[in-house]
C-alpha cells in the first residue's frame, strides 16, 4: 500500500453535544474520528500522534475570526480569513519496533455550532426589535439563544512506512482543493455509454466475470467522454481506496517497466499522484523533495553535515518552519548511501521531550527556532544547525578534527560546483535539469562514500564456506576489522569511523546478511555488493570508469522515466466503483437520501430542538459525516467475495438501477460566475494554497540560480 494509515482527528460532532465552556476548559478536545484500517489495535505511536498533528497547539476562532481559547483575552489574535490558518506539516515517528513512520498532516478549520449558555442575546423578546431584518436573513442563528458558530481545527494525516512526503502532500493538496476550497463543486463525470457497457458485462458474466472482462479490455477509448453522463458526488471513499489499492507490486510487475508512475483522473494532464517505485535505490529520484535541503544550506555546509552524520555527532537542527526539517534530514541521509543512520532520529521534535538532547548516544533532533535559546542554555558540546541562517556551530570541536583527506573534499566540492555551473537558464527545462542535478549530486556523494568505505568484501570472514546458521551479527565475529584498516589508504581516518560508529557496524552486518540470506537485504546493499564484485576483476582506474559509466546509465534511465512516466487512469476503476455503490445501498437508502436532502429548518423554541439544529448543521459542515470505511476497498478487485458478501447478492434485480440514475449533464455543472469568484477569493486568502502548495516551478528556478551563484 502507498500508505499504512489514514487518520482524521477533530472534535466529535456526530454524536456528542459540544459546549463552548467544555472546549475552553479542555473537557472536549480533538479525538480520533477515523482510523483506516481498523482491523487491528492502534499502535502506540498512533495513540500519541495528536501532539504532532497540531504543531501550534489546538486553536479555536469565533465567527469574527478572533482566538477564543486564550487565557489572556487582551492577547486575542485576529485573522483576515480562516483559510490563512490552514497548513501542511511533515513529521517522522518511531513505532515500538524501532521502525520509522513518515507522516504528512493537513490541518484545516471547519465550522462547528456549539452550545454557549453565556451568549449575549439571552432573551429573544428583548433583542428582536434591535436586530435588522437583513441581518436575520443573512444569519438566522442570531435569534438562537444558546448556539454559537466557531471554527475548530481538524487534521487529516497520512502515515507511510517509507519517506513518501511528496505523494502524501500531493494527495492532501488534491483533497484540499476538492473538498475544502471547492466544497460542493466536486464531482465525477461518468459517461452513460461506459456505464451501460459495464452493465451488459454484469448481466452476461456476473459480477466477478464482468470485472475480469473489464480489466482485460483496452480502456484508452474510455477517455473520449460523450455528452451524456451522470454526476457522482459520493467519491471520497474512492480516492482513499486508491491509496490502499496501489503498492509497488501492483504498480510494477516487470523489472524493465517504468519506475515513474503517474496517477490521473479521466484526463492525461489531470495528475493526482506521482510515485517512484525504485526510490530506495542508490541512484534514484526520491518520493520527497530536495528543495528545502538545497535552499536552506550551502554546498559547503551540506558536505560538513554529511561528515557529521558519518562520524555520528550529536546534532540539533533549528528552523522557523519545523515541517521542513524531516525533508532536509532525509535528504542528508540519502547522500550517505549505502551507509545508514542507526541512532536516535527525531527530526521534528516537541519541546516537551527536550530531555532527549541530553542522551549520551548520537542523535539527530529538530526543533522550532523559537526554542533555540532555551536549549542552548541546557546543552553543551553539540553540533548546532540553524537552517534559517545557514550556519553550523560545532561546540564539540570535532568536525575539523576528523582528518578527512583533503583531496577527497576538494574532489567532491569540484564535482558539486561543476553540477551547478552546468545548469542552463531554460525555463521549459528547469524541472528536468533540477532532477538531473539531484541525481548527479547523489552520484558525487556516492563516489565520495565509496572512497571512505572502500571494498569490504575481502574482509568478511569465511565468506564462501560459512553455513547460514553459523552467521553471526557482531562486527568482531564476521569481519576482519584490523585487516580492513591495514589495507585502507587512509588508516587514521577510517580507524575513527570503523571502530567508533554504529553506522559502519550496521553497514557490515547488512553486507553479511546479503551472503547469509538470513534477512531481506536493502537494495542499496545489493547494489554496493554487485559493484564491489566487479572491482575484484578490474584495476582501480578501470573500476572507477565502469562504476561511473553504470551510474550515468542509471541517471539517464531515471530522467527518461521522469519525462515519460507510466500513467494509470482511474476512470475505468470509477465505472466499477459506481456499480459497487449501487450494490452497497440498502433498501431504505432512497428514503434516507430524500430526508437528508430536505431543506434545513432552524428551530429555536426549546433546548432540545436547538440541540438537534446544531447537530444537523454540524453534519452538513463535516466533510466526513457520511464517510463509510466499508466503502474503502481494493479497486483492482472490487467484486471479491469479502466485498460483496454483506451486500445485495442478486445483481440482476438491481440491474436497472444505473439506468434510473443516468441523467443528462446538470445545468450547474459548469461553475457559474458567483461560485468561480468565491473559489478565486478562497485561493487568494489561503496561505496553504499560495505559499506552500503552488509555485513549485518558480521556486526551483530561483533555487537553481542561487546554486549557480554559489558555484
Amino acid at each position: 500500500m502507498l500508505i499504512d494509515y489514514f487518520l482524521v482527528i477533530g472534535l466529535q460532532t456526530k454524536s456528542n453535544e459540544i459546549s463552548l465552556t467544555n472546549i475552553l476548559n479542555k473537557k472536549q478536545e480533538p479525538e480520533m474520528i477515523i482510523m483506516h484500517p481498523m482491523d487491528q489495535p492502534a499502535p502506540d505511536y498512533i495513540e500519541n500522534i495528536k501532539m504532532w498533528c497540531f504543531p501550534n497547539g489546538v486553536q479555536y476562532f469565533n465567527q469574527d475570526l478572533k482566538r477564543i481559547d486564550l487565557d489572556n483575552k487582551s492577547e486575542q489574535i485576529i485573522t483576515e480569513d480562516i483559510r490563512s490558518q490552514d497548513q501542511l506539516s511533515h513529521f517522522i515517528l518511531t513505532d515500538e519496533k524501532g521502525q520509522q513512520k513518515f507522516c504528512t498532516s493537513l490541518l484545516y478549520y471547519e465550522k462547528v455550532y456549539v452550545k454557549n449558555k453565556h451568549k449575549h442575546f439571552q432573551k429573544l423578546s428583548k433583542t428582536f426589535p434591535k436586530i435588522a431584518i437583513k441581518q436575520i436573513i443573512k444569519n438566522p442563528l442570531i435569534l438562537d439563544e444558546d448556539t454559537q458558530l466557531i471554527y475548530a481545527p481538524k487534521t487529516i494525516t497520512l502515515v507511510s512506512h517509507s519517506p513518501s512526503f511528496d505523494l502524501q502532500r500531493q494527495f492532501l493538496v488534491f483533497f484540499y482543493n476538492s473538498y475544502i476550497i471547492d466544497r460542493g463543486l466536486n464531482s465525477i463525470g461518468l459517461c452513460e455509454d461506459h456505464l451501460k457497457q459495464f452493465e451488459r458485462l454484469v448481466l452476461t458474466h456476473g459480477l466477478n466475470g464482468a470485472e475480469q472482462e473489464w480489466n482485460q479490455q483496452e480502456v484508452i477509448h474510455l477517455k473520449q467522454l460523450e455528452q451524456d453522463y451522470i454526476m457522482d458526488q459520493d467519491i471520497l471513499e474512492f480516492y482513499i481506496s486508491v491509496l490502499f489499492t496501489l503498492n509497488k507490486k501492483t504498480l510494477l510487475t516487470d523489472e524493465d517497466q517504468n519506475h515513474e508512475i503517474r496517477i490521473t483522473k479521466c484526463e492525461v494532464h489531470n495528475e493526482i499522484l506521482r510515485f517512484r517505485t525504485n526510490d530506495q535505490e542508490i541512484l534514484s529520484l526520491t518520493n520527497f523533495t530536495f528543495r528545502p535541503l538545497f535552499s536552506r544550506l550551502s554546498l559547503v555546509n551540506i558536505m560538513r553535515l554529511v561528515m557529521c552524520i558519518i562520524s555520528e555527532k550529536q546534532m540539533l537542527f533549528f528552523s522557523s518552519n519545523i515541517s521542513e526539517i524531516p525533508q532536509i534530514t532525509e535528504g542528508l541521509l540519502s547522500l550517505i548511501k549505502p551507509l545508514k543512520w542507526s541512532n536516535i532520529y527525531i527530526p521534528c521534535s516537541n519541546i516537551d521531550i527536550w530531555e532527549y538532547t541530553q542522551a549520551l548516544q548520537p542523535y539527530i533532533i529538530g526543533f522550532e527556532k523559537k526554542h533555540k535559546q532555551f536549549l542552548l542554555t541546557q546543552i553543551q558540546e553539540k553540533v548546532i544547525v540553524d537552517l534559517d541562517e545557514d550556519s553550523i556551530i560545532d561546540n564539540s570541536h570535532t568536525i575539523d578534527d576528523l582528518k578527512i583527506p583533503e583531496k577527497w573534499l576538494i574532489e567532491l566540492k569540484n564535482k558539486l560546483n561543476q553540477i551547478t555551473t552546468q545548469l542552463k537558464y531554460s525555463p521549459k527545462q528547469k524541472i528536468y535539469q533540477w532532477m538531473e542535478a539531484i541525481l548527479k549530486t547523489k552520484k558525487a556523494f556516492f563516489n565520495f562514500i565509496l572512497q571512505i568505505v572502500q571494498n569490504v568484501l575481502p574482509f568478511i570472514k569465511s565468506l564462501n564456506d560459512r553455513e547460514p546458521q553459523q552467521f553471526t551479527q557482531t562486527l568482531k565475529q564476521c569481519f576482519d576489522l584490523q585487516g580492513y584498516i591495514k589495507n585502507h589508504p587512509e588508516q587514521e581516518f577510517i580507524t575513527v569511523i570503523a571502530k567508533n560508529t554504529m553506522t559502519f557496524s550496521t553497514f557490515i552486518e547488512q553486507v553479511d546478511d546479503y551472503y547469509s540470506l538470513s534477512k531481506q537485504v536493502d537494495p542499496m546493499i545489493v547494489s554496493y555488493v554487485e559493484y564491489m564484485k566487479v572491482q575484484g576483476q578490474k584495476n582501480e582506474l578501470d573500476f572507477h570508469k565502469l562504476i561511473n559509466s553504470c551510474l550515468d546509465k542509471e541517471i539517464e534511465k531515471n530522467l527518461k522515466n521522469f519525462s515519460n512516466p507510466a500513467t494509470i487512469d482511474l476512470y475505468p476503476w470509477m465505472i466499477k466503483y459506481r456499480k459497487f455503490q449501487d450494490l452497497f445501498k440498502e433498501k431504505n437508502s432512497e428514503q434516507v437520501e430524500q430526508k437528508e436532502n430536505q431543506q434545513i429548518v432552524l428551530h429555536f423554541y426549546d433546548e432540545e430542538s436547538r440541540m438537534k439544529t446544531r447537530q444537523l448543521l454540524n453534519s452538513k459542515e463535516n466533510i466526513f459525516s457520511k464517510f463509510n470505511q466499508k466503502k474503502v476497498i481494493n479497486l483492482k478487485q472490487i467484486f471479491t467475495h469479502q466485498n460483496v458478501s454483506n451486500l445485495v447478492q442478486n445483481y440482476k434485480l438491481i440491474s436497472n438501477s444505473l439506468k434510473q440514475l443516468v441523467k443528462k449533464p446538470s445545468e450547474n455543472f459548469d461553475l457559474d460566475p458567483i461560485l468561480q469568484k468565491r473559489k478565486t477569493l478562497l485561493r487568494r486568502h489561503s496561505t496553504l494554497m499560495n505559499e506552500q502548495l503552488e509555485g513549485t516551478k518558480e521556486d526551483i528556478m530561483r533555487l537553481v540560480e542561487s546554486l549557480q551563484k554559489q558555484a
